[in-house]
């Protein structure tokens, strides 16, 4: 349910089916429509405002595993495998948020959000960096992603569309049922 406070929820409702062409014509801007509040561009909240900070790239260069990034972060919030949140996190600073269950909302992370093998979150996300081994999305209530950075495993499968400023995607992986949607030309679309 989206009231027009940036502190609202998702409303998945919103979505267009997947079998809905989206081109550029019909693809709303980056947090506008499809039930995501404004973009938190130009307040404190700004996805991949700081490259060093959000890149994954010096893990994925270096070939290292979902579980020896999560090692290597500070961690504000991890939900465990047995766990099912319900309702919005959204988590500031430059901490992280590790995702091994469910997670049956939206995202919001100033930081960087990985979802291991075996976690999911089925509403949109919001992240500086997302590294996915597990699930975003489902059939018939695809996500939004909108991230800086955003890594693609060979564990991962998404259903919607993702906005990002840089991409990696590892081979093989499970699928993704939408649009990658590089910044730029979401900017300019």
């Amino acid at each position: 349910m989206n009231d027009g406070h940036s502190n609202s929820n998702f409303g998945l409702g919103d979505m267009p089916s997947l079998d809905t062409p989206h081109t550029s014509a019909n693809r709303p801007a980056p947090g506008a429509g499809a039930g995501l509040p404004p973009s938190p561009r130009g307040n404190n909240f700004n996805p991949g405002a700081d490259p060093k900070e959000s890149s994954f790239a010096e893990y994925v260069a270096k070939g290292a595993t979902a579980d020896v990034l999560v090692d290597a972060l500070e961690v504000s919030m991890a939900i465990g495998s047995d766990d099912v949140i319900e309702g919005k996190i959204r988590i500031g600073g430059k901490k992280s948020l590790v995702i091994r269950g469910t997670v049956l909302g939206s995202v919001e992370c100033a930081g960087r959000v990985v979802i291991l093998s075996g976690g999911s979150v089925k509403g949109h996300i919001r992240a500086a960096a997302l590294w996915v081994e597990g699930d975003v999305g489902e059939t018939g209530k695809p996500s939004t992603v909108e991230v800086g950075d955003l890594h693609l495993g060979v564990q991962s499968r998404v259903i919607g569309d993702c906005t990002y400023d840089t991409l990696s995607v590892a081979t093989p992986n499970r699928g993704i049922r939408g649009q990658l949607i590089p910044r730029s030309e979401a900017d300019n679309g």
